[in-house]
């Protein structure tokens, strides 16, 4: 009797000992399941997007759809589709607007930083726009990618958007790019653009006025000219700077405040020569292109216009008389007809004149 009694109380253990692990196992259970996060619903990506057209109807587009019409983006974050003729404009994807606004100003820091948090139509729409551009800031090239501004290899782009530092021509060059796009931190001149055939665009510093690039700093400055211009007009600037239309090859019009670098003939650093707009420093290279030049003010030295063998017209009308040597327009063999209201100058050749209704002389190349 006590072999089954003391085998009752070894099976009676057994099952105290079990139930106390299976208790524990439960409870552990239990306690971990309070600290899982709460299971949420499988989120599938958006697929309806409303669109209001130009012809006022309104059409609900899903996600392919859009994306094969996209067209670019608004100033106020609307992504703008196009079908059959018609613009459509979808406002109602968030965070566009705020990005758009980066990737335009061009301000790397943000780029890099900023969390864009686009649905997969918003982040379509400004690759649309921006995936062709290249950033380019001391030395490194960045890209958007969609989703996020990242360091890349450069490479051909539509359009390259200079933030900072120092880009060479030639580096601009093997990008293919046809537009250029100068952030007010760039160290810019005419030597990041000669030779190339970009379309230069400017931010707050750098102004594009009438085919001239204006440095709006201390007063402004020309900077340079646009390298496919033909016609130049030049507002009124402070200064100029050494070479700025260096890059103007084709260069057929050109409408000064003055020539030379600044419109007070005083200094050491003065200079007064039409070439110096074009040289490098070392020599004279004003195109041939170059037929007709009008000068608003400003002093004109003696052989202001040394190296401009093709000019054919000037006209100096509102340049104070007393401020115009009488050599001024000396050597000019190709000059036909000068505007001027200094009437003892010196020129090449035989020419005929007549008093003008402003009271200024017109000289005319005698023909044959």
């Amino acid at each position: 009797m006590g072999d089954v009694n003391a085998k009752k109380d070894s099976k009676g253990k057994g099952r105290k000992w079990l139930l106390a692990v299976l208790a524990l196992l439960l409870a552990a259970v239990y306690i971990a399941l309070l600290f899982l996060p709460y299971p949420r619903a499988v989120e599938f990506p958006r697929d309806s997007y409303r669109v209001v057209w130009s012809d006022g109807s309104v059409t609900e587009e899903n996600f392919a759809s859009a994306a094969s019409l996209l067209d670019g983006v608004g100033e106020n974050g609307e992504i703008l589709l196009r079908r059959d003729g018609l613009t459509g404009s979808c406002f109602d994807v968030e965070n566009v607007k705020a990005a758009r606004e980066i990737l335009e100003g061009g301000e790397l820091a943000l780029m890099l930083s900023m969390d864009f948090s686009l649905d997969r139509l918003g982040s379509a729409a400004l690759y649309h726009v921006y995936g062709g551009t290249l950033y380019f800031d001391a030395g490194d090239w960045f890209a958007f990618t969609g989703e996020r501004a990242e360091l890349t290899q450069i490479r051909k782009a539509g359009r390259v958007f200079f933030t900072g530092g120092d880009l060479a021509a030639s580096a601009l060059l093997s990008t293919e790019a046809s537009t250029l796009i100068v952030g007010d931190l760039a160290e810019f001149s005419y030597k990041t653009i000669d030779g190339t055939a970009v379309t230069v665009e400017g931010r707050t510093r750098y102004l594009t006025v009438d085919g001239a690039i204006v440095d709006a700093e201390l007063g402004g400055s020309l900077a340079a000219g646009q390298p496919l211009a033909t016609q130049i007009s030049v507002p009124d600037v402070a200064a100029s700077k050494l070479g700025a239309l260096l890059p103007c090859k084709r260069l057929v019009s050109l409408d000064l405040p003055f020539l030379g670098s600044g419109p007070v003939a005083a200094g050491e650093k003065f200079r007064g020569e039409l070439g110096y707009l074009f040289t490098d420093g070392n020599a004279y290279f004003v195109p041939d292109t170059l037929k007709r030049v009008r000068v608003r003010g400003g002093a004109l030295i003696s052989f202001a216009f040394y190296a401009c063998a093709s000019l054919e017209e000037i006209d100096a009308c509102g340049v104070d008389p007393d401020a115009i040597e009488r050599q001024a327009f000396a050597g000019l063999e190709n000059l036909r007809t000068l505007h001027t209201p200094q009437k003892d100058v010196v020129l090449t050749g035989e020419f005929v004149s007549h008093t003008a209704a402003c009271g200024c002389t017109v000289y005319e190349r005698k023909e044959g």
